[in-house]
């Protein structure tokens, strides 16, 4: 005869929603296989084809990496700069940094530092941009090559941003089968979509501590909708908490994560209220250990947001909305140069084409919103939906309290790319007949692969290479 412990975790909530057996075909697997490995190689291709330092914030996020493999280079100031600065510096002007950036054109002189050609995000935020732990995470691969010159060390470290992208990648086919365990279309349609992004494998192929972000992002998010759909355990619970603070730690575009697991809480607190009296003050305590631990970069924001909400004059400029959207899908290099006008048209369409999708899909199947069966799934959604929103918000709102235009880019919503390409594919499969998804599927697939080649042989070839 068992005891009941009074604050234990109520059984219910570890029971896992019903899932509906497998009808895949059965070489899904090899099918993810092949896109996994086109991820990879797709990421070797923009590596090496993007001349070093070509990329939003390369040469600045670079020397982290490298600084963090060393207490005392990390902490460096202008009076000890480590000895490869130099290295750093000459390599800039041995591949035409300045030839490529919205900036002129700058001369070398003997006497220079890095210092005078960059800014080193060391003196720019006073080490509170970022964190170590999370560099030596993208920097680790050169304890394998110390003797090799600084490019050679950049390539090899692209190496691993580009292994990162396919992370992203199963992780958005895990994030999809926990949700549509039975959804060929959106299985494979929401990978692919991410594959032939041609902008996000290209900063995926560079180095920037935003795709750790993501990496870790996407993991958050993963293991959040598993705790909704399969119930809650331990290890998912550990493994949100620990996938957000390492998020947040790497860069602040992972500071829509917190509003995430508020929608979990609440849900849960709706699900079991009857437990009230466990999981009031267990939210309180992860609450009180997500602001214990928080980075202090995010409170020094929200000081400096809330200052110039009172006193500031609050208004969006457009550019940073119509930026943040091309950029999200095709803006090279420093996000310098725009493709023709009438791709970005295209995806614009198609992308309301989506929000026609996914309203037609609301309209048809509201009662399965109040179905017991599929409240889990819709929690999730959700979940997604305000994770989008969130993070989409944070440059918009930013620009509108503070004026400042520069956090427009897309790369800065790449942490939610799987949630977001999950609603685009959900969309646009509401607009097929369900005899001709597979063929659906097949053209989406086509399209996406010809825009992805169309940018990387029309656009950022002739870009980097055309005066050779």
């Amino acid at each position: 005869m068992g005891l009941k412990i009074k604050g234990a975790v109520p059984k219910s909530m570890k029971q896992p929603a019903q899932q509906p057996k497998s009808v895949l075909p059965a070489n899904i697997k090899h099918i993810l296989f092949i896109i996994l490995l086109l991820a990879l190689i797709r990421g070797i291709i923009y590596a090496s084809v993007v001349p070093p330092w070509q990329a939003p914030d390369e040469p600045a996020q670079f020397e982290r990496v490298k600084a963090s493999l060393s207490a005392t280079e990390w902490n460096s100031t202008i009076a000890n700069d480590p000895a490869w600065y130099d290295d750093l510096t000459q390599s800039l002007f041995d591949f035409g940094f300045w030839d490529f950036v919205d900036g002129p054109r700058q001369m070398i002189r003997p006497d220079s530092s890095i210092r005078d050609h960059i800014s080193l995000y060391q003196d720019v935020y006073q080490g509170l941009y970022g964190s170590r732990g999370a560099y030596i995470t993208m920097g680790w691969p050169l304890w394998l090559a110390p003797n090799q010159d600084i490019v050679h060390q950049l390539y090899l470290a692209r190496l691993l941003t580009a292994i990162m992208n396919v992370g992203v990648i199963y992780l958005a086919f895990l994030t999809v089968r926990t949700l549509f365990p039975n959804d060929l279309f959106l299985l494979l349609g929401v990978p692919i979509l991410i594959l032939f992004n041609p902008q996000h494998t290209h900063l995926m192929a560079t180095i920037n501590n935003g795709n750790l972000a993501e990496l870790l992002s996407v993991a958050a998010l993963y293991f959040m909708v598993r705790t909704l759909v399969n119930g809650y355990s331990w290890p998912n619970l550990l493994a949100v908490i620990g996938f957000t603070l390492g998020a947040m730690y790497t860069k602040a575009t992972a500071y829509f994560l917190p509003f995430a697991i508020g929608c979990i809480a609440l849900f849960y607190l709706w699900r079991f209220r009857r437990f009230w009296y466990w999981l009031i003050p267990a939210g309180l305590a992860l609450a009180g250990l997500l602001y214990f631990f928080a980075p202090r970069r995010l409170s020094d924001l929200l000081v400096m947001a809330w200052a110039n909400v009172r006193y500031g004059e609050n208004h969006l400029d457009p550019i940073v909305p119509i930026d943040l959207f091309r950029s999200y899908w095709a803006m090279p290099g420093w996000t310098i140069l725009q493709i023709h006008p009438l791709w970005y048209r295209l995806l614009f369409i198609g992308c309301v084409l989506a929000l026609l999708g996914l309203v037609i899909l609301l309209v048809q199947q509201w009662r399965l919103l109040f179905d017991a069966r599929y409240t889990a799934r819709v929690q999730a959604l959700v979940l997604l939906a305000v994770a989008i929103v969130v993070a989409i918000s944070i440059p918009l709102v930013w620009n509108m309290i503070t004026n400042v235009i520069v956090y427009r880019q897309g790369r800065s919503i790449y942490p939610v790319t799987v949630a977001i390409s999950l609603f685009l594919m959900l969309g646009w499969r509401q607009l097929i007949p369900k005899g001709y998804r597979s063929s659906g599927l097949l053209v989406l697939t086509s399209a996406f692969f010809l825009f992805d080649s169309l940018l990387l042989f029309h656009y950022i070839i002739p870009l980097f290479y055309s005066r050779f």
